[in-house]
């Protein structure tokens, strides 16, 4: 009898209060489009620029995240004004193989490429699973000056010889970033957004700059964007721990 009527105590008890931990890890795609700012070396040499790229993404049952990321980077936006100063003659134009002077147009290329760790702390919002992400990355960002040339021939601008003036420089790179991790439980709406600084400790990668006859020197370049990044879960895996009290 005495048996029973624990039985009847405790199975209620245990029923009622037992806790469902369900934890997701997933592997996620993702696209991202970034507005930067250009600070110390760099924004003597460019103005603000956009970036575009895409991202594998591992996120561990945990919250842990771990990516690989790459980015192509483009804007027109030149800050220096001398580049030609070498080759222009007495009155400051280019004269191309026929003796016209040419159109040439000046943008600003590259690209960044990072392996990026973070953590996503969770957030109390309905039907997702969402929340702030603090993450850093490690990798290269290279950049130049793309010189496009227009209306015949320029020797002077020949293959050879227009890598003497289009600044080409890279180095290693480290990245930190704080965005808010949007994802919905029917995987419709999956996005991030937020800051990010990159920095990178470059130097010229041209062994000569004919614009003012120096050799290669050490910069300093910084990135500050805004970020939006549309992400696309590939696989999903779902595990729940029962603990009973």
């Amino acid at each position: 009898m005495k048996k029973k009527i624990f039985l009847f105590i405790i199975l209620p008890i245990i029923v009622f209060s037992q806790k469902d931990e369900t934890k997701t890890s997933s592997f996620m795609f993702s696209v991202d489009y970034a507005y930067q700012f250009p600070e110390f070396d760099l924004k003597e040499r460019f103005g603000k620029n956009s970036s575009l790229g895409g991202s594998l993404i591992q996120k561990t049952k945990n919250d842990y995240l771990f990516s690989l990321s790459g980015r192509w980077l483009f804007g027109n936006d030149i800050r220096e004004d001398n580049i030609f100063d070498f080759i222009d003659g007495d009155n400051g134009d280019i004269i191309n193989i026929n003796g016209q002077i040419p159109i040439i147009r000046l943008f600003e290329r590259g690209a960044q490429f990072h392996v990026n760790f973070g953590k996503k702390f969770n957030l109390n919002i309905k039907k997702s699973e969402s929340g702030i992400v603090p993450s850093i990355g490690f990798g290269y960002v290279y950049h130049k000056i793309l010189i496009e040339t227009l209306l015949g021939e320029i020797p002077q601008l020949n293959e050879d010889l227009i890598k003497g003036y289009d600044r080409l420089s890279g180095g290693f790179s480290f990245k930190q970033s704080l965005t808010f991790m949007y994802l919905s439980e029917n995987n419709m709406k999956n996005f991030n957004f937020g800051i990010e600084i990159i920095e990178c400790w470059a130097k010229d990668l041209r062994n000569y700059n004919y614009t003012n006859n120096s050799i290669p020197k050490k910069r300093f370049d910084v990135f500050i964007g805004l970020k939006f990044e549309w992400i696309v879960p590939l696989k999903k895996r779902t595990t729940s721990n029962y603990y009973y009290y």
